[in-house]
């Protein structure tokens, strides 16, 4: 398995990420080769003479894309850019995942642009476990597009669905869209028809969701637009390092912090809900294994998101996904019934209900 790391995208890039490779090539699976894309001067600097250098690949690409450029434009702007480079890989099946904690906008628009959508998808999505006291739930969409339109959620319904069962220990998931109140007719018009087409579709659909049910187990997943989405994952991700933080001062002050037992305990938790543990999310739609790590991400957070896409590629839970979204009729039906209503709001819009 070969697997692609923009070594340029990230805040500290290619520092961190280089780190990260060496990390993980200390410890490899069998048969696994890291490819580093990016310029082959810095990432030589970097390397050294560490050990585990000589088992990483380099593959030179004198540009790279900011975190702050705009994606389609710089994909067009710099086609020799490390994290294009790194796709077109993918899409030619040089390398089998691509990982980066560059710019997310970027990494969509690349990945859509040189590896493709799943057949009948109209985006894909960013997809990310938040842990609950009842296990975890799938949070979708985490950041790839800031709105969405009905159809959209609901496709990505689908998406999750289809991605827990390719995991283990699911066969019904159950799907939530997230909302302010529980009843049908809440929210803004998107989500009201998302609602609608998700009751009518072969879904275990959970309903609307509040933010206050996430960690109660009312369903596997949330389905919301990138932007409520990512503001959720990094308001639980500050309110997690703020808690910890908050119980670490605590802990010296009394005699729990002199406990063996109870201070690891605490640290295991700590890093179950920390950013790096998880490391990376998968970009959930596109026909290959593309992970979007954390932009502040560490040398070990990078570790953690190439073991992500190891997981991923070797399962090949992407090209499972593809082929249940072409075999089944869900796709299908959501349009067909979006069309539907979509006809059936311009009907009674200007005045053509009941009419032939």
């Amino acid at each position: 398995m070969r697997i692609a790391l923009d070594a340029m995208g990230g805040d500290h890039a290619p520092g961190a990420v280089v780190e990260g490779a060496l990390l993980r090539a200390r410890g490899r699976a069998q048969g696994e080769r890291l490819v580093l894309f990016g310029h082959e001067g810095s990432i030589r600097g970097i390397l050294g003479e560490a050990e585990g250098a000589s088992r990483l690949e380099i593959v030179h690409a004198p540009e790279a894309i900011g975190m702050e450029e705009a994606g389609p434009r710089a994909i067009r702007r710099k086609k020799e850019a490390s994290l294009a480079v790194a796709m077109r890989a993918l899409a030619e099946e040089e390398v089998d995942a691509v990982v980066s904690a560059g710019n997310s906008a970027a990494v969509v628009a690349t990945a859509r642009h040189f590896v493709g959508l799943a057949r009948g998808l109209r985006r894909p999505c960013l997809m990310v476990f938040i842990p609950t006291p009842r296990g975890r739930v799938l949070v979708a969409d985490a950041g790839a597009y800031l709105e969405a339109d009905a159809l959209q959620l609901a496709q990505w319904a689908v998406l999750a669905h289809h991605f827990l069962k390719a995991r283990p220990g699911l066969e019904r998931p159950r799907v939530g869209l997230l909302n302010i109140g529980r009843e049908a007719g809440k929210g803004p018009p998107d989500l009201r028809r998302a609602h609608d087409l998700l009751s009518r579709s072969s879904l275990r659909f959970a309903g609307n969701l509040e933010p206050r049910d996430l960690l109660s187990g009312r369903a596997d997943a949330v389905i919301c637009n990138g932007f409520a989405g990512n503001v959720l994952l990094k308001l639980f991700e500050a309110l997690c390092e703020s808690l910890f933080s908050l119980w670490q001062e605590r802990l010296q002050r009394h005699a729990f912090g002199e406990s063996r037992e109870f201070v690891r305990d605490f640290e295991a938790l700590r890093r179950t809900h920390h950013y790096g543990s998880v490391g990376g999310v998968p970009l959930v739609g596109v026909r290959g294994t593309v992970v979007v790590a954390h932009g502040r991400s560490d040398a070990r957070a990078v570790c953690s998101a190439i073991d992500v896409a190891a997981d991923l590629a070797s399962e090949n839970v992407f090209q499972r996904i593809a082929e249940a979204l072409s075999a089944g009729p869900l796709l299908a039906r959501l349009k067909t019934h979006d069309a539907q209503g979509m006809l059936g709001r311009w009907k009674s819009k200007w005045g053509l209900a009941g009419k032939k």
